[in-house]
């Protein structure tokens, strides 16, 4: 009889210990699952700006420090425009 109890009661316990164990090991999964998917999400965020980057790369303001008029390419209406905005703001 009080081998029964001993017995049902260790039965009990280890029923009850498992069904923790499984529910820890449940989240402990979950959480990293979480955390891989975000990885992945942050990975697809970071090569999606280097793809728009590339696509569409800054676009450069006429700066007055390096300025070179003998060039036939220079527009100088287009950096007088610009100097006066930058002034402006």
């Amino acid at each position: 009889s009080t081998l029964n109890v001993l017995r049902y009661s260790s039965l009990a316990a280890g029923i009850v210990y498992g069904a923790y164990h499984t529910y820890t090991l449940k989240l402990e999964g979950e959480k990293k699952q979480e955390l891989y998917d975000y990885q992945k999400k942050l990975k697809l965020v970071e090569a999606a700006k280097a793809e728009y980057r590339k696509l569409n790369p800054p676009k450069q303001a006429a700066s007055t420090e390096a300025v070179n008029l003998d060039d036939p390419e220079f527009d100088f209406g287009k950096f007088i425009l610009g100097a006066v905005e930058k002034l402006g703001s």
